[in-house]
Parts: structure tokens; sequence; C-alpha cells
């Protein structure tokens, strides 16, 4: 199935994978050239190094980011109170290289591409330019320097092949493609390094503090997510024998490397339990974590017993219905005024509701006029419609595209 898909990809199939993306309607034509020059590196890249459909990046998860750009799109569940990042166009071939790659060496050893891509875009947003900590970590990993030092000492053949340092101490990624390959070299080579005290000058505190805990919770959230969508657009599982092992070793090493206190091993499987738990109450699907493979036309939301509200936060970021196959939009609103005063807002100017005379479409702009006349909508399966802070929300199956500047 693999090579007959990269095979038959051509100008054609660009084109539909192209309105596939969360972003295509924001793209304008100088990106389309920009995309297709994408899309063609990575088919050739997944012919060229054998990569499994189960390893690939469904298109469905993909937003397209220009070379210029480091703007960034969210799926975000409210119910859940979580998002994740689409991965970018221009990092999507980078992601699957490193993945496959480490699979064939290392096995279920190597760590997910689902917790590689939660602990990237938790770190920097997938901003490959990003520094932080007064300006001490950088790339997409958030490679701390004292970190990039000790790794320096300890085996500088492998690590100059993915960093070095400038004249004045600074250390720098050699390339992008170096960021994203760092946490597969990185979680399995530390592993083997002094196993008491990975890192000099860490620090034995009582107990891990509440920003561990919460870096913890939010990058274990994150990877279930990934899981799941992984799932949803492609029915063969991923190989997770050890998922739960490397996610938690790639929390504390990245603890150790901050220089604060790693998680012991209990109080983990607590925060894991619990992320379980509440992802199964909030996001209402099938999926392969239960070791269960249906069919892709199954995959999708179960009818809850009882529809739960959520509300859009006042936060500056800009939230996005993204309606599911199988339903409308009226299901997603509490009445029909907020659907109403949603629609007619001004950045959902391509959509409306209306009713017909004589076969003719009347655009609602009141209900006053309405009466008892059949309401339609132009909105489809797909489309995404833009929701204003303070909405009410029903429905815990909704997924929300979040555009961040």
């Amino acid at each position: 199935m693999l090579q007959t898909q990269v095979l038959l990809a051509g100008p054609v199939s660009i084109d539909g994978d192209m309105k596939k993306l969360v972003n295509y309607k924001r793209m304008v034509p100088k990106h389309y050239k920009e995309f297709e020059i994408q899309r063609k590196a990575l088919l050739k890249s997944r012919e060229e190094n054998k990569i499994p459909e189960n390893f690939q990046i469904p298109i469905e998860l993909q937003s397209f980011r220009p070379s210029n750009s480091v703007r960034y799109y969210v799926i975000y569940n409210p119910a859940f109170n979580t998002g994740v990042g689409y991965v970018p166009t221009n990092m999507v071939r980078y992601y699957e290289e490193e993945a496959w790659k480490a699979y064939q060496e290392l096995g279920s050893d190597a760590p997910s591409l689902s917790i590689v891509l939660a602990q990237q875009f938790t770190e920097s947003a997938f901003n490959p330019w990003a520094i932080g900590d007064k300006n001490m970590s950088t790339g997409l990993p958030q490679l701390y320097r004292k970190t990039a030092q000790y790794l320096y000492r300890t085996d500088k053949a492998v690590w100059q092949n993915l960093f070095y340092f400038d004249k004045k101490g600074r250390h720098h990624f050699i390339s992008v493609q170096a960021m994203v390959k760092f946490p597969f070299v990185f979680l399995p080579k530390v592993k083997q390094y002094n196993a008491e005290n990975k890192f000099e000058g860490v620090r034995r505190y009582n107990g891990a503090g509440e920003s561990a805990i919460k870096y913890a919770e939010l990058v274990m959230k994150r990877s279930l997510f990934y899981e799941e969508l992984f799932a949803e657009n492609n029915p063969i599982p991923l190989d997770t024998t050890n998922f739960k092992q490397n996610l938690f070793s790639i929390i504390n090493l990245t603890l150790l490397a901050r220089e604060q206190e790693p998680i012991d091993e209990a109080r983990l499987a607590q925060l894991f339990s619990n992320a379980v738990a509440e992802f199964y109450s909030g996001y209402v699907r099938k999926t392969y974590l239960q070791h269960v493979l249906i069919p892709m036309f199954e995959n999708k939301p179960i009818v809850a017993s009882q529809k739960t509200e959520s509300i859009i936060p006042v936060d500056g970021k800009d939230y996005y219905i993204i309606v599911e196959d199988g339903q409308v939009v009226y299901n997603y609103f509490k009445d029909a005024q907020i659907l109403l005063d949603v629609i007619n807002h001004p950045k959902n100017k391509d959509f409306f509701l209306y009713y017909k005379v004589n076969n003719k479409k009347i655009k609602i702009t009141s209900y006053k006029k309405v009466g008892t006349k059949q309401v339609y909508s132009n909105v489809k399966p797909g489309d995404k419609v833009y929701v204003p802070p303070g909405t009410v929300l029903i429905s815990p199956e909704t997924n929300l595209a979040v555009r961040i500047n």
C-alpha cells in the first residue's frame, strides 16, 4: 500500500493533499509551489527510505509552513483541556525519517514519534529558532547549554554531528533536521551514561517541584493526544510496546537537563493513569491504545450519553470548530441565537445561515423575519468556523483548530 501511494503521487494527488491542510484557505498562490516542492521531497523520501505507513504523518495532521514563518496551528479539545500542534509541512520529512531510522536501529526502545512531537511542541511550539532560559536553551528541543556541554564532554564524537559551540561558548544545532534527530539519539544514548547521576550539577530535592509535575502532565496528555490522532488517520497501529517507559524517560531526562529533580517512577505511573482516565472522559473515541484494530470508518466519535458544555477562553488565541463528518454546525451550539452570532462574525465571511423563498436563498441577519421557516447553513463537514471568545460549545467530541500568532 505504501509503494502504491508513493508511486502514484503526482500533481493531482499533491493538489488534493494541499486541500486537506488545516490552513489551506489561508494559503495564497505563491504558497502552492512551495508546498508542492515540500510534498514531492517528502514523497521521494518515503519511497527511498521505505518508510512504512505507520511512521508517516497524515496530511490531516499537517499545517503548511513557508520557509520564512514560525506560525503554528493547534488541535484543541476543550473537554480534555489539551491541544497539540499540527506538524509544519517543512518539518514532516525530518520527523518521519528520524523516527523510522531510530526504530530500525532500536526497535521498540526508540522513542515513539508521538512522544517526540509532544515534547518538541511543548518546548518550542515547533519553532526551530526559539531561544529560552535567558539565552541558555535553543532550538526545537530547547537544548540547555549546560546539558550540551556535558554531552560534549561525555561523547563528543556523537554530539558534534548534531550541534557545535561558537567562539563565545554558545551552542547551535547544525540544522533543523539535527534538532529533530536530537531526542531520538538523546534518549537511548543518555540511558547508557552514568546511571546514578546522568548530569553533573543536578541537585537532589525532597520530591519533584510543582512545575515539573505540570510539565510531565502536559507532555503525557499531548503524547496520548498525538497517539489518538495517528490512530484516527491511520488504521495501522504504531508499535508502542515501550511507549510508557520511553515517555517517562524523556520527561525525566528533560527535567534533569534543566537541573530539576526527576519524578519517581510511582508518581509518574500515577500521573499517567490520571492522564489516560481524563483523556477518555473528555475525548470520546475508539482507539488502538486499547489494542483494538478497527476500520477507518468506525474510528469516529462515539455518541456520548450526555453532552458537555465548554466555553471558549479569552486568551488572545483564535479558535475554530472543525465540523466533523456526520455532524452539522447546529450540533455544536447551545441555541440558535449563539449559532447566528457566530456565523455572522466578520471572520466567518464565507459562511451564512439562510432560508428559502421560491427556491431563492435568503441570508439571515436576524430571526425576526424567519418565522417557522426551515433554516439552512452552507457550512459543510471539514469546514473551519471561527468561534469568538466566551462562546459556549456543547458536545465532548468537539475538537478545535487554534491559530496562534
